[in-house]
Parts: C-alpha cells; structure tokens; sequence
C-alpha cells in the first residue's frame, strides 16, 4: 500500500488546492483591542450560503474514495481540534496526484470547485468540523470517484 506523507499546512503548499483561512501574517481591518480584532472577508462565497456542521470520527488513516464540485468551493474549519485533509489536484483522480495536510484547530481551508476531496480524519477523538459553501452543494453539486487502490496516510 503506498503512503502519502501528511504535509504542514501553509498557503504555498495548498495553493494548488484552495486557500488557507488564518490570520496569521495579516493585520486586523478593525475592532476593539480590549475586546476583539476584526478579519473581514476572508473567502468570500458569491451565492445563497449554508452553514454545515459535519461531526467526523476517528478512523484508520486510509484514503480511496474523493468527491468535487464543479461550479463550488468547499470551505472547511475545524471546531474543536486538528483534523487532516486529503485533496487531489482537478482533473482525473491519480494517485500521484494526492496531497495531506494537518489543518489545525482556528484555521480552515477552501478547497476550490473541482479540486478532489473528502470527509477529513480526526485525530484520536470525534471532531466537530463546519462546512460553508454554496446552498444545494450537498445534492446538486456533488460526484464521487475512488482511486483505484487505498493510499494510507503517515503523519
């Protein structure tokens, strides 16, 4: 079984894939600093919005099965702790092609329309992860594949 090797997140590495949402490296637009700073716009999403909540649950770090959206980008940030995501560049799904990156709790990532993906692991515990992006996503957007072998993940 080949194995991918989990990545640090940062915008160089996941900038074939999306965005990474953080503040880190920007100044606040505003606020109050006795009370709060203010990061405006950090991904914009251009369509009638959802908010998902998607609690994910400990599972063996192997990876096959991927899904994109055409037209939508896929938004993810992790609530109460680490997660890894696992993306494949657009196209057709390779293996070659498959990246994993430790996103950690107060940061996020956007995963641009037709960039591959999945429902992220967890690491040791549930894990409860929001999921924003275009409403209807989830039923008018969506198609799977699966790579034709599993792929394990090493942290």
């Amino acid at each position: 079984m080949k194995s991918i090797k989990v990545q640090p997140l940062t915008q160089e590495a996941f900038a074939p894939y999306g965005k990474v949402l953080t503040i880190d490296g920007i100044e606040p637009a505003g606020g109050n600093p006795a009370s709060h700073f203010w990061y405006p716009q950090v991904t914009v999403v251009d369509a009638p919005t959802s908010i998902n909540l998607m609690p994910i649950f400990p599972r063996p770090f192997t990876v096959q099965n991927f899904e994109a959206h055409d037209h939508t980008d896929e938004n993810l940030i992790p609530m109460d702790g680490p997660v890894i995501v696992t993306v494949a560049k657009a196209g057709e799904l390779s293996e070659d092609n498959v990246a994993a990156f430790l996103v950690p709790q107060g940061c996020g990532v956007s995963i641009h329309a037709k960039v591959w993906h999945f429902v992220p692991f967890p690491l040791g515990r549930k894990t409860m992860c929001s999921v924003i992006f275009a409403n209807g996503t989830s039923s008018n957007d969506i198609y799977f594949k699966d790579l034709p072998e599993v792929l394990s993940l090493e942290l």
